[in-house]
C-alpha cells in the first residue's frame, strides 16, 4: 500500500513541477552512493557520484527538483536498499549509463 502511495506522490508531483522522474531518482541515488563511497574510504568514486549528482541538477534552475521530493526519493530507496541489499547497483548503473 504504501509503494502504490509512493508511486502515485512521485507521479503526480512529477507533473506538478514537470520534471523528470528518472532524473530524480538518479540524483536520490547518486547522494545515497556518495555517502556509501565515502563511508567505504572510496573518496575518488563518491567525488564522481557528487559531480555526476551537480551535472543532473545544473542542467536545470535551481529549486526545479523540490527538495522534499528528493528527500523522499532518498528515503525510499533508502529503504528498499535496506531490505535487499542488491537493490542499490542495478538503479545506479541505469543512471551512470542512461541519464545524463
Amino acid at each position: 500500500m504504501i509503494k502504490i502511495f509512493s508511486i502515485i506522490f512521485i507521479f503526480l508531483s512529477s507533473l506538478l513541477y514537470g520534471y523528470n522522474e528518472e532524473e530524480i531518482i538518479c540524483i536520490a541515488t547518486y547522494e545515497l552512493a556518495k555517502d556509501f563511497f565515502l563511508e567505504m574510504k572510496d573518496t575518488k568514486t563518491s567525488e564522481d557520484m557528487a559531480s555526476r549528482q551537480q551535472d543532473l541538477l545544473d542542467k536545470y534552475e535551481q529549486g526545479h527538483f523540490p527538495q522534499e521530493d528528493i528527500d523522499f526519493m532518498i528515503t525510499e530507496i533508502h529503504y528498499a536498499w535496506s531490505n535487499e541489499f542488491d537493490f542499490l547497483p542495478p538503479i545506479l548503473s541505469n543512471c551512470v549509463e542512461n541519464i545524463n
